[in-house]
């Protein structure tokens, strides 16, 4: 009888727990990832919006990629300190407040400083995630998982021109930013009910001069470089912060690979031949497709008269 009523009645089968981290990563980063490119083609629209200049709304963009770049580093001492899944969810909660308060923005200088916002909760989440799949799944499925994750991942910037697009053309561009607090709010809701919590490891000690060092180094060339668009390279002031710049990057080196006791980089990752080609592959390819995203809006909206979105 009992075996008529299991027959009957068959026991359902959940999602194993490594799948259920895999859609709580993804979930969670689609936007993060979404962001780097659909604020491009709505540049030209917020430019007009807050009557600025090329030189000055370029920082709504430059802001949020060194935000990112300064705050990646911090994850992995942040992860040491309070666990890998606690500082996921707060890079992820950083990141929906900078895009409510992008969204509300009434004028350039808040909307520079959210980006600059959301820019530090992405940098902190977005390495993580790869960390977590990692750890979730065994060795010889990490491939796999690495894999679709990688598809989601260029899925998103692929998606970001034709939604950014969609939105401006409607006069709906805060809705660029609207839409990533629900996603996000979701994605934490995921994370923390199926994200594991990790063991830590040893408690790392903070690398000060070097976070002082990288911030100073990194924002002292880009601040040089947008000078530079309505000076010239020559000019005194450019030529001044880009050597601020370059003295500080120097020092930065140094501390990292002869002061620091926990580098917030390890610099000696580069000596490895695999690790070194795989950066130099990752930095070009960056520069050629984030950097063809950003300057192609601007010329087909500024100077070929095309809308933000393909003509019906």
């Amino acid at each position: 009888m009992s075996k008529d009523r299991n027959q009957n009645h068959p026991t359902k089968r959940s999602l194993p727990a490594k799948y259920r981290v895999l859609i709580s990563v993804i979930f969670g980063l689609f936007m993060v990832i979404l962001d780097t490119t659909v604020v491009n083609v709505a540049f030209q629209t917020l430019r007009m919006e807050f009557g600025a200049s090329l030189n000055d709304s370029q920082w709504i963009i430059s802001i949020y990629v060194m935000s990112l770049g300064i705050s990646t580093p911090l994850s992995a001492f942040i992860a040491n300190r309070i666990g890998m899944k606690q500082t996921y969810l707060i890079g992820l909660s950083i990141f929906i407040v900078g895009s409510a308060l992008s969204g509300l923005s009434p004028n350039l200088a808040v909307l520079i400083a959210a980006r600059g916002l959301q820019g530090f909760g992405g940098g902190i989440a977005l390495p993580l995630g790869a960390a977590i799949l990692l750890r979730s799944f065994p060795a010889k499925e990490q491939g796999v998982a690495l894999g679709i994750f990688g598809i989601a991942s260029l899925v998103a910037p692929a998606l970001g021109p034709i939604l950014g697009g969609f939105l401006v053309d409607r006069d709906l561009w805060r809705f660029i930013f609207f839409i990533n607090p629900p996603i996000g709010l979701i994605g934490i809701l995921l994370g923390s009910r199926f994200l594991p919590n990790f063991p830590r490891e040893r408690r790392p000690s903070f690398d000060w001069p070097g976070l002082v060092t990288e911030i100073v180094g990194f924002g002292s060339v880009l601040y040089a470089a947008s000078l530079a668009a309505n000076n010239g390279w020559n000019a005194p002031g450019v030529v001044t912060w880009f050597l601020i710049g370059g003295v500080t990057l120097v020092g930065f080196t140094l501390i990292e690979l002869f002061v620091a006791k926990d580098p917030l980089l390890d610099l000696r990752l580069f000596k490895k031949r695999t690790f070194l080609n795989a950066s130099l592959l990752g930095y070009v390819s960056v520069i050629a497709m984030f950097g063809a995203e950003f300057l192609m809006p601007i010329y087909l909206q500024y100077l070929r008269g095309q809308t933000a979105s393909p003509p019906d």
